[in-house]
Parts: C-alpha cells; structure tokens; sequence
C-alpha cells in the first residue's frame, strides 16, 4: 500500500526509474520464500516462508506499472491476508491440542480434526493457487501483466515460484491430514464452536473472491486508474 501509495502516486518519475529493482527483488522473493517453505518442519515456519514468498507476488504486480498486474498484487494483498490468517488460527488450534508443530511428527490428524483439516486445505489449495479460490485470480492478473511488461525470465520464474509452493503445501496437506494417524493423536479434538464460526469467515471470503472478484475488482480499479494515468501523463 505504501509503495503504490507513496512511491508511485507521489513520486511517479522515481517509480518508473526504480520498477526494474522491485520487480528483481519481487522474483527473489518468490523464488527464495517457495524454497526456505519446502524446507521447514515447523508448520509456523512453512506459513512464514510461504509469506515471503507470497508477498513477492505483490511486488512483482507492482513493478509491472499496468492495470491487470497491480490489480492483481492488490488482490493478492487480501487474499494472502485472508489466507495467512486463516493458516495461523488453524495451526494455533493444533498447537494448543497436540502441543507440536513438528510435520515429522503430526501424521494424520485429519481424522480426528476433519474440519481443522478441510480448512486448512481450503488455505492450501487457495495459496497454491487453485481455480475458484481468491489466490487464483490473483496471481493469474500478475503472471499476466508480468509477461506484458518485462521479459518472458521474470514470470517464468513466477511459475515456477508458484510450482514450488504446490509441492510443499501438497505434500504436507498428504502427511500432516490425510496420511495414517499416529497413535498419539487418536484423543485430539476438532475446532470449537469459536473457532469454526471465526474460521468459516475467512474461508468463505476466499470462496467468494475466488468465485466472483468482479465486485473487488471494481473497488480496485477504482483508486488504482487514477495512480497509472499519472504515471502515463509523465510519457
């Protein structure tokens, strides 16, 4: 907000000189953040990372100086909010059940917290980018006017951001939910009354971004146009 806010609307010569650096940076972010993500055993840790990586979504939107890809990095800016939000209260809720969040030692416990577990796929599935969840639409805008504005390297590499983050979340969707349930998880209980009214909220808001952005868009639209038509009266 503040970078499209202050670096762009008010200084418009300056971001059109400096877009270049931010969008290297966006790219090493996704890049470096999907990667540090596969490597974590702390689920905490996978959701920081999987941030980094994220948020270079946004930067890489930002620098592309168009309609469709800042669009989209302030779509992707509530999408990941809604997304880490939710990754966080529902790792909390595990926390405070099991006491780890070690994924080598959770194995399973989706068939004791069937709801933890479909909440948590539903984030999964949204930050890798599924079709019909609000992390889709997003990153598409960005991939987009990515390729529009800069060589074809930057959203290649953006893709393959987007590819690591499948692998990682996939396989500790695999292991942490759905695999065979280790003994020591057999007395765990599903979310409470609290937890699943405040997490339905947040899972509903990626269902129906996901499935009808244009009503976000518009708000969009409406205070980014005025920023870019100051940015193309300098050319």
């Amino acid at each position: 907000y503040g970078i499209i806010r202050v670096g762009i609307d008010i200084l418009p010569e300056g971001a059109q000189e400096w877009m270049w650096l931010l969008m290297v940076l966006g790219t090493i972010n996704v890049v470096y953040g999907a990667i540090s993500a596969m490597g974590q055993r702390d689920l905490k840790y996978v959701i920081g990372y999987s941030s980094v990586s994220h948020m270079g979504y946004v930067l890489m939107g930002i620098a592309t100086l168009n309609a469709i890809g800042m669009g989209g990095a302030v779509l992707q800016m509530f999408s990941h909010g809604i997304m880490t939000a939710l990754f966080f209260a529902l790792v909390g809720a595990i926390y405070q059940r099991s006491h780890v969040r070690d994924i080598g030692i959770l194995e399973g416990i989706g068939k004791r917290m069937g709801v933890t577990s479909a909440f948590f796929a539903v984030a999964g599935l949204a930050s890798l980018g599924l079709p019909g969840l609000s992390g889709f639409i997003a990153e598409l805008m960005v991939f987009i006017g990515v390729f529009s504005s800069y060589p074809p390297i930057f959203g290649i590499l953006a893709i393959i951001g987007a590819g690591i983050t499948a692998v990682y979340i996939l396989r500790l969707l695999a292991k942490v939910f759905f695999g065979p349930i280790d003994s020591r998880w057999t007395n765990l209980t599903d979310l409470n009354r609290t937890e699943f009214v405040s997490s339905s909220i947040l899972v509903a808001f990626l269902l129906i971004v996901g499935l009808y952005p244009k009503p976000w868009m518009d708000m969009i639209d409406s205070g980014l146009i005025p920023i870019l038509e100051g940015v193309k009266n300098l050319t």
